[in-house]
Parts: structure tokens; sequence; C-alpha cells
């Protein structure tokens, strides 16, 4: 990787870091629980045809400890993924992993209804170890995030549905996307 990249601006990240602050801005205005209520994913919601949903509830956040972990874990994943990556890569693997997320909330979601950016953020984290493991990189830093999110995802009233959905979504676009010496 040349100089010049790894010092480019990180413009997709910095754009969805903006779209949550705009999604925690119309909570703000709204009130949390009605954002929620009108855009949070739920099990069926497809078949019911809120399909706005299963892009828009990544945007949306239970209060500002959820946001502000999921913007930090967006920081870290995303910028080192985009410094590697080319930008449509990573948008693509970031869209491909709220879509991912939101489809596995339709079918297994339960009676809950669920918000935030952490589907996304666990397909940054699955992205990065594909990353690491085709390019000869030690996967610990992607392996411990992916562990100790695991471990929180089957925490009540987390979802875990959000979180592997995305994880997969996210492993299987880096490998379709990736080569062996780039993703």
């Amino acid at each position: 990787m040349n100089y010049s990249k790894r010092h480019e601006l990180p413009i997709v990240t910095i754009v969805i870091l903006i779209l949550n602050l705009i999604g925690l801005i119309y909570e703000l205005i709204v009130g949390q629980s009605t954002a929620i209520y009108r855009f949070g994913m739920y099990q069926g919601a497809l078949g019911d045809g809120e399909w706005p949903r299963l892009i828009v509830s990544a945007f949306l956040h239970f209060g500002y400890a959820h946001f502000a972990s999921n913007m930090a874990c967006l920081v870290m994943f995303g910028l080192d993924l985009e410094t590697h990556t080319s930008r449509w890569r990573y948008a693509l693997i970031y869209a491909v992993s709220v879509i991912g997320s939101g489809l596995l909330i339709n079918y297994t979601g339960g009676s809950g209804i669920h918000a935030g950016a952490s589907g996304a953020i666990w397909g940054l984290m699955t992205a990065t170890l594909v990353y690491n493991l085709r390019n000869g990189i030690n996967p610990a830093y992607a392996l411990r995030g992916i562990v100790i999110n695991l471990i929180y995802s089957f925490s009540a009233g987390v979802s875990w549905q959000g979180h592997i959905g995305g994880g997969i979504a996210g492993l299987l676009t880096a490998l379709v996307v990736s080569d062996e010496t780039k993703l």
C-alpha cells in the first residue's frame, strides 16, 4: 500500500457516521420510542411490506450509549478496513451487512424490535478477519472483536440475530469481492 492511500480521507466511514448522526437527530426530534416504532426492524416486517425498516433501522439506536459504542466500533473497524480496501468494496460490505442483519431479524427476530448499526459493524469485523487471513496479517485483532461481541450478543436485550446476520453477510461479501492480495 502506498503512503497516499493510507492518508486519504475515509469518506465512506464519514458518510456512515453522518447517516447515523442523522438517525440520532431524528430520534431527538420525534422521540426515540416513536422513531424506533416507525422504523425499527421486527420479525415479519418484510412480509408486512415494511421494506424501509430493513435499512433505516440500522441508523437508529436505543440511546446515547448504544449510539456511542456502535460509532466507536465503526471507527475502529471501519477506518482500518477502509484504509486497506477500495471504497466501493468497503461500502458494499457495509451495505450488504446491513441487509443481512435485517434479513435474519426478519426471519428469526422474535417478538422484539431491533435497531442499531451493530449488524453492519459485525460485517466489518468478519470482513477484516477475511482481509487479515488472506494477506498474512495476524487475525488476533479481528478475532478478539468477534469473540467479545459474540459473547455480548447473547446478553439480554441484544439482537443476536442482527449481529450474526450482519457478520455472515460481511464474511460472505468479503470472500466474494476480495482476492488474495487486496480486499
